[in-house]
């Protein structure tokens, strides 16, 4: 039985999800939007990477053909100093393919290609593995390097690639996970052989895992998982055996929220403290206006004046509303065009948001960054979008603080648990129902990737999205003002 660099990295954070993953395939999940997304940022970092090395030859040879990959890899390094998606095989089963491989004197380097802005620890165990197996397979390894995207890259016309990435050698890292790598490829090639499935209990990650909904299925839908930190969680379930609120002793709860959500949960009752409600409502001074943006993370800058993952405010949402209880006004942008939104956009939000009244957001700190980035890149606007942030009121405060809470939140202030927990309407079964399928569903809208169809449905649901998150804020401001009984 084979295993990869990808097997390889999943034993290592459980060796159950290995021997699933090879004995139990139809439990595999398939990858979600999220993920596919993911793995596309991926591919095109992983194409101008290899601009880095522009005399690199490409081994023609598909993912899954191991075999002929490896001979071709054979061939072309005898006459090349620079391989592309270098493949290397060992006898055991162990296999892998490196990004860049490069001659360096009579041995070889590793480079591999990570679109993230750093270096990350398991891209130390992932690069120890390719070392084992390119060395083993004939390859004397002298460096290993981590190619990454530099953050401290603003773009200024053109892509500038070699400024685009910066290049961390790792190799005393990765040297001292030689026996450790040994002992565990040992380990794992032995272990997804076993007859029995491993017994390993659930800890507080496994949520992460893509068997959870396997492993996880007798979760109930709020846990000590929830509830707890994890490693109280942890050393509760690995004592207990239990993950059931139910059987957890008071003396694990050791804040105040963790004693009210308890509570409630047990006693199935919504936790109210209305006086510090009544001062919160009494710092908002009306108009409100209800605000909330969506914004995109290219891994590549796209636009002047933006770095690897800057946040890119494409599209706002603002209700306004002059009384408690008023009727309501909505405004709203989305910049539809494949170019910078946000001149547009600050000049839209500065009109939009008048000169008084509290601008009510959920988490400040996300809009209140997006604005001194956006005052910060447009002089002319600064003092508008800066005394937006001095009239921000942050509406996540109540239910964060628990002067408000349900058990239908589930331990979480988010307004996707706490919309539901208090009003009937809910984000299930919208066609963009989160900020991460906004972003990753704009993000394919600019690389081009759409047809004018998809472009026109995903324009459509990211205006009732973004509106439905400002209305939610409406909604939720009339159950603070109910359960503070302010008429």
């Amino acid at each position: 039985m084979y295993l990869s660099k990808s097997d390889y990295l999943m034993g290592l954070d459980c060796i159950k999800a290995l021997w699933l993953k090879k004995n139990r395939k139809e439990i595999m999940p398939e990858y979600d939007e999220a993920t596919l997304a993911t793995f596309d940022i991926g591919n095109r970092v992983q194409d101008l990477a290899r601009d880095f090395y522009p005399s690199g030859i490409m081994v023609e040879a598909e993912t899954w053909d191991v075999e002929n990959g490896s001979i071709l890899t054979k061939e072309l390094s005898e006459k090349h100093d620079v391989l592309l998606e270098a493949f290397a095989k060992l006898p055991n089963g162990c296999f892998c393919r490196i990004d860049i491989l490069v001659k360096n004197g009579d041995a070889w380097d590793l480079i591999e290609i990570k679109s993230a802005s750093s270096v990350k620890d398991y891209y130390i165990d992932d690069l120890a593995f390719q070392k084992y197996v390119f060395e083993n397979a004939g390859y004397p390894v002298k460096r290993c390097k981590v190619l990454h995207l530099n953050s401290d890259y603003v773009r200024y016309g053109a892509l500038d690639v070699k400024q685009l990435f910066a290049e961390d050698d790792v190799t005393d890292a990765v040297l001292q996970k030689k026996s450790e790598v040994e002992m565990y490829v040992k380990g794992m090639l032995s272990y997804q052989t076993m007859p029995e499935e491993p017994e390993i209990p659930l800890h507080s990650s496994c949520s992460d895992c893509p068997f959870y909904g396997y492993c996880g299925k007798d979760v109930p839908p709020y846990s000590i998982f929830d509830l707890l930190r994890a490693d109280k969680a942890d050393a509760f379930f690995n004592s207990t055996h239990s993950c059931d609120i139910k059987d957890l002793p008071l003396e694990y709860c050791t804040t105040d929220k963790q004693l009210i959500d308890r509570d409630c949960f047990l006693n199935d009752k919504i936790h109210v403290e209305k006086e510090n409600i009544k001062e919160w409502l009494n710092s908002l001074e009306y108009p409100l206006y209800y605000l909330d943006y969506e914004t995109v993370m290219p891994a590549i800058p796209l636009f002047d004046n933006t770095s690897p993952y800057s946040q890119v405010p494409f599209q706002f949402s603002l209700h306004i509303q002059k009384t408690p209880g008023g009727e309501l006004e909505h405004i709203e942008f989305l910049h539809q065009e494949r170019s910078d939104p946000r001149r547009a956009l600050a000049e839209a939000l500065v009109k939009g948001c008048g000169k008084k009244g509290s601008v009510v957001v959920y988490n400040q700190q996300f809009e209140k960054t997006r604005n001194k980035e956006l005052a910060a890149l447009f002089p002319d606007l600064s003092a508008d979008i800066l005394a937006i942030n001095e009239r921000v009121v942050d509406q996540l405060i109540p239910f964060r603080n628990r002067y408000l809470y349900s058990p239908k939140q589930n331990s979480s202030a988010s307004i996707k648990y706490v919309l539901p927990a208090f009003s009937d309407l809910s984000y299930k079964g919208m066609n963009i129902a989160n900020g991460g399928d906004a972003m990753n569903k704009y993000l394919a809208f600019l690389n081009g990737s759409q047809s004018e169809e998809e472009s026109k449905q995903m324009f459509a649901d990211l205006l009732k999205y973004c509106g439905q998150d400002t209305y939610a804020m409406v909604l939720l401001m009339d159950v603070l003002y109910k359960y503070a009984d302010i008429k």
